[in-house]
């Protein structure tokens, strides 16, 4: 009996450990900006312990995107974020340059970050796509979801599959997002700062994120079962 619970432990131990090996690669070294770039308005963008550090501006018209220099197609991304409560970004990807007379640099899918608490649809998937941008996905009936986002000044953690015309969001572990959509297939990956009006007291609300990583290499063998039913978003 012994035998064979040792034999047990070390086939557990086997798993885990492959199950950790996946070909994640950082795409933030967390000490400079090499490999991203900065569009779109003043707010501001700076590195402190090994996290970009956000910040809106007053008396801005035009969000902010820091960006990934490369464009991915197929991948999934895992980041942590967390944010001052009067702070709202979202994470863009398979972004786009928008045309010059657009309201926004960037077009593309958005996991927004929606602490409103009327909604609290963080995670829900949002088409930024300048003055016509929309709701595409939200956890509008899903309470575990609605409950996913840990309050102000705490890490969450974020997954972001993006598998063909399957994207599917995870939040601190608890599924959000299930949808099948062909409306952007490749693009870059990229934090938004929201513009701000005459309000200069709220500069000082902060977000930060860091551990930034993706697995772009033969994806589907690391690919996530969901359980929320797919919907199609034409």
């Amino acid at each position: 009996m012994r035998l064979v619970l040792a034999l047990f432990l070390v086939l557990v131990a086997l798993q885990s450990n492959a199950q950790s090996d996946l070909e994640w690669t950082s795409i933030f070294n967390g000490k400079n900006f090499d490999g991203w770039s900065i569009i779109g308005g003043a707010g501001k963008v700076n590195i402190e312990d090994n996290a970009f550090v956000l910040n809106q501006t007053a008396n801005t018209e035009e969000h902010t995107f820091i960006h990934t220099n490369r464009k991915y197609k197929d991948f999934i991304l895992e980041v942590d974020a967390k944010r001052d409560a009067g702070f709202f970004y979202g994470i863009l990807f398979r972004a786009q340059p928008a045309p010059d007379t657009a309201h926004v640099r960037l077009y593309g899918y958005q996991s927004k970050v929606d602490h409103n608490p009327k909604r609290n649809w963080t995670g829900g998937i949002f088409d930024d796509f300048g003055n016509t941008w929309n709701w595409m996905y939200t956890p509008v009936d899903d309470p575990r979801a609605q409950k996913a986002l840990k309050p102000a000044g705490k890490w969450d953690h974020y997954r972001i599959e993006a598998i063909g015309d399957n994207i599917k969001v995870w939040l601190n572990e608890i599924p959000i997002s299930n949808i099948k959509n062909t409306k952007y297939r490749e693009g870059c990956i990229a934090f938004k700062i929201h513009f701000l009006g005459d309000k200069p007291e709220n500069e000082k609300n902060t977000a930060w994120i860091k551990n930034i990583r993706v697995i772009d290499k033969e994806v589907d063998k690391y690919e996530r079962k969901i359980d929320i039913e797919m919907v199609e978003i034409n």
